[in-house]
């Protein structure tokens, strides 16, 4: 069978012999403090700045998103992506090669 293929088959559903342990709004709030501050933010426009202003009020139902994804095995898709932009470097900025890529995840996912 092809590699690929196994892969395709064996890991397109969650797997439910592995079970973790749910977390708590304690550990989610810790993680949320523990981020450094900054402006930048992915598509869904939520730095880590705001997210740790908004986190008394969020903790509870990221608690609750996060149990869910541990118990049931599945990471919503939408929170995989990433924004790709071009960092300029220095020298010619008409150059491409003196931009270097840079992706902006969401603020969740750091």
């Amino acid at each position: 069978m092809d590699p690929l293929l196994n892969l395709r088959v064996n890991f397109s559903k969650p797997n439910e012999m592995i079970k973790l342990k749910h977390t708590t709004t304690h550990e989610i709030d810790k993680i949320i403090r523990s981020l450094k501050s900054k402006d930048s933010y992915g598509y869904d426009g939520v730095s880590t700045r705001i997210l740790k202003l908004i986190a008394p009020y969020i903790v509870s139902p990221l608690t609750f998103i996060a149990n869910r994804i541990l118990s049931s095995g599945i990471f919503a898709d939408r929170l995989k992506y990433s924004e790709v932009k071009p960092l300029f470097k220095s020298g010619n900025s008409l150059d491409l090669a003196n931009y270097r890529p840079i992706s902006l995840l969401v603020s969740l996912k750091n």
